[in-house]
């Protein structure tokens, strides 16, 4: 993800607003068995903890009628010398906001000068040819003011934010600092060694790392995946003869546009910027030329960084320009839990991010390319869909609430050529969006058989999970060989080949930055990864582990056929075709060794009920306690009673029951009971064994303490994978972990401990579920199986 700098637009659709609120929309129905029952936000016990409620409890209000969207007017006007002015009129303040936007920024930084843009932006306002950077803030203190300049991908803008009175005045030190900056070498070399130190601490931040690896991966040589602040070589080599010629090549009148907004008319406006910019020379404006981005390229990189805790994923591909009409008319297709896309000029990506456990990189990035697949194949839901509008609509307006605000998005929709009636209309343009729109977008866009993966943390903690989730094929390189500028890979070799880390004659060749990432000096894209220095054997053919033919050309290594980074297999739709033999006489194996150690199969089927006392503890909330009873009876009734609620459920209806009557759950409520009782561990087990589910041996991983566990997955065509986790010594589960039927899919994980014999069976007396930053324990005080119960107690109550 590059830098936005007011230029790159991300429009983030979330199944929910917020991640909290995707969390919480999943609560703990019980833990039995060595199981918790999820059953969606129904049930109690649940990240609430003590705060055991009931629907409807405390209904939030109704949203109010949405609320016509009234633009402020405005008026647009082009000078002889070709410089766009628009005046939008907003009397709420005395104040009156200008901005100019240039068109250019770090995309047009000379490869050997990446941070041009950035250096030359931060020098704006810090003095000009007739008043020093000390003169400059001393004018415009005096007056009240506010000013600031800055550099994205695309653009460059100059903003001045001063009372009405004062307007004249703004406008000609807008104009000053933008037409005759001094570039004075003391200031040069104070925002050099700015520039820098950020530097020096963003090449450590594996946040950083994983995004300017990400950019590489998507976009190639074109300067989009060129890191915009530079390297250190590359900012030591700016001079401000360089500076000079890059002002001098863009900022003239012909390639800026003007936005004028606040307290004033539109004749004042135009009036006062014809006389501080007519005589601001029109010139030519030289044709950029850019390597074309690659297309999506399947591959993982594994950036290794072994202090880290949690591993950075990026995950992603090629998208669209701003101007693609998908992205004009749709706005905002892109739909998915915490992805972006982000649509700059020349071209776009699609990007999921997000960071994770080290143990858990490759559960979630499984999840993440599953759910690619699963937006390219399946409808979304309505209710979802119109979830994400309603955040969408409902937080535009806040995004022209002020001068500033209204200011950027004006000279935004003109710099990408659009009609300014599109910020009247986008509330209206949004609503209109359609699941049959969703769908053929995601179809038509996302590719999830050609996506760039990476991963930036621990890879010792980690790697040896990818092979069994279908990523056959990884590059890695260790974080203190980055160079995300150097074009000649001096240190780095990464190595492509086998998951577990081994194998690959891993030829150098693979990410650049000085054998590393590879950036300044190409970038791998077009074709992959290879970098300058990367083979040991310039002009020769060789090889990358899995396979890639690997091409020197002109000093520069690419690859060309890149290797299979994975092989796909969705979350919720597995290959009609039956594993392999083999695979499949292990997973029974493992199957049944977990079986037994719970007590045996024919224990389990003798399961009728189960009632249990317990203690829920929720660490959300300070530590607090909860007493429950519950009361189970296979196949699909349960009940849960509490303090202050009691719920219920009988196989079809669910219900609840507190001091103020008894209430109705939604069908959609019920119909996630449904699948929750599905997962708990007997019931998995069961219906494994009769064939209802598919086992699969996923690959050994440790736990925190470093003890080795089996990993088995259980799917079906219509119950979304679970992963149960087994100790090597005893067979009994350890983790259970799967993605929720919520808004988002969030991972939920269960951990079972102090296990102890019941009738039998072994049962884990203690557990804790996490979703996210949120925890519940469960503490089994007393646990009776087959002991009598009144299926009455199912029933909902009458009143």
């Amino acid at each position: 993800m590059r830098t936005p700098g007011f230029t790159r637009t991300q429009r983030v659709i979330s199944r929910a607003a917020t991640r909290t609120q995707r969390i919480q929309k999943i609560s703990v129905a019980q833990c039995l068995c060595g199981v918790f029952f999820s059953v969606s936000s129904l049930f109690v016990g649940g990240l609430a903890g003590a705060q055991t409620t009931s629907w409807p409890t405390e209904r939030p209000p109704q949203p109010l009628p949405a609320r016509d969207i009234k633009f402020p007017p405005y008026d647009l006007q082009a000078l002889p010398n070709g410089l766009q002015v628009v005046a939008v009129l907003h009397h709420e303040q005395p104040a009156v906001t200008m901005r100019l936007l240039i068109r250019t920024g770090t995309a047009a930084d000379p490869k050997d000068k990446l941070g041009l843009a950035h250096l030359a932006a931060s020098l704006l306002d810090q003095g000009t040819t007739t008043r020093s950077a000390q003169d400059m803030n001393d004018a415009v203190d005096f007056i009240g003011g506010a000013m600031g300049a800055g550099a994205g991908t695309d653009l460059t803008f100059v903003n001045m934010v001063v009372m009405k009175d004062s307007f004249d005045a703004g406008l000609r030190m807008l104009s000053e600092m933008a037409r005759h900056p001094a570039f004075a070498p003391p200031e040069i070399e104070r925002q050099r060694q700015q520039m820098l130190s950020g530097l020096r601490v963003s090449l450590e931040d594996p946040e950083y790392v994983a995004n300017s690896v990400f950019d590489r991966l998507v976009y190639g040589f074109h300067p989009y995946g060129m890191p915009e602040t530079g390297s250190p070589q590359s900012l030591a080599g700016i001079s401000r003869d360089d500076l000079l010629a890059f002002h001098a090549r863009y900022f003239v009148p012909n390639n800026a546009i003007l936005a004028i907004v606040g307290d004033i008319t539109a004749e004042e406006a135009f009036a006062a910027a014809k006389k501080v910019f007519a005589d601001w020379a029109e010139r030519d404006l030289p044709t950029p030329t850019y390597v074309e981005p690659p297309d999506p390229t399947r591959r993982v990189i594994v950036v290794n960084k072994p202090d880290a805790v949690q591993t950075e994923v990026r995950v992603g591909h090629l998208g669209i320009p701003r101007t693609h009409p998908d992205y004009r008319t749709e706005r905002g297709l892109t739909y998915g839990a915490q992805a972006n896309m982000d649509t700059l000029k020349e071209a776009g990506d699609f990007e999921a991010t997000t960071n994770t456990r080290s143990e858990a990189t490759g559960e979630v990035l499984k999840l993440i390319v599953d759910e690619f697949w699963r937006l390219q194949r399946e409808r979304v839901g309505e209710r979802e869909l119109d979830g994400a509008k309603a955040y969408m609509a409902g937080s535009f307006p806040l995004t022209i609430e002020t001068p500033e605000s209204i200011a950027m998005q004006v000279v935004n929709v003109l710099f990408y050529g659009l009609p300014l009636g599109q910020l009247q209309t986008f509330r209206e343009r949004v609503n209109a969006v359609t699941v049959d729109d969703i769908q053929r977008v995601a179809r038509k866009l996302l590719r999830p058989d050609r996506l760039s993966v990476v991963l930036v943390g621990n890879a010792s903690a980690f790697v040896s999970q990818l092979r069994g989730l279908g990523f056959e094929t990884f590059e890695t390189v260790d974080l203190a060989d980055l160079d995300l500028t150097s074009a000649n890979f001096k240190r780095a070799q990464i190595k492509a080949g086998a998951a577990d880390g081994s194998g690959g004659s891993g030829r150098s060749g693979g990410l650049g930055r000085s054998g590393g990432l590879g950036r300044s000096g190409g970038s791998g894209r077009s074709g992959g990864l290879g970098r300058s220095g990367g083979s040991d054997r310039s002009g020769e053919e060789g090889r990358a582990g899995g396979g890639a033919a690997v091409v020197a050309q002109a000093g520069l290594v690419f690859f060309h056929t890149p290797a299979l980074a994975y092989r796909q297999a969705p979350l919720a739709s597995r290959p009609a075709q039956d594993p392999p033999p083999e695979e499949s006489a292990k997973a029974a194996a493992l199957l049944d060794r977990v079986i037994a150690a719970k007590g045996g199969l024919e224990k389990l089927r003798g399961i009728k009920t189960i009632v249990a006392k317990q203690t829920l503890i929720s660490r959300a909330d300070g530590n607090a306690q909860s007493d429950t009873t519950n009361y189970i009876e296979y196949p699909d009734h349960f009940r849960i009673e509490t303090p202050a609620v009691t719920q219920g459920y009988d196989g079809t209806q669910a219900w609840s029951k507190d001091q103020r009557g008894v209430h109705d759950a939604p069908e959609s409520v019920a119909r996630d009971a449904r699948v929750s009782l599905r997962r708990d561990i007997v019931a998995l087990l069961i219906a494994a064994r009769a064939g209802a589910l598919t086992p699969r041996v996923l690959p050994d991983v440790k736990d925190a303490n470093g003890r080795l566990t089996h990993a088995l997955e259980l799917w079906a065509r219509d119950l979304n994978p679970v992963v149960l986790y087994i100790d090597s010594e005893s067979g009994l589960i350890t983790r259970q972990a799967f993605a929720a039927d919520a808004p988002g899919r969030p991972l939920v994980e269960e951990q079972f401990s102090d296990y102890r014999l019941v009738d039998g069976i072994q049962i884990a007396f203690q557990a804790v579920r996490k979703v996210g930053p949120l925890s519940v324990e469960r503490r089994l005080t007393d646990l009776k199986i087959n002991a009598p119960i009144d299926t009455a107690l199912f029933k909902r109550p009458a009143s």
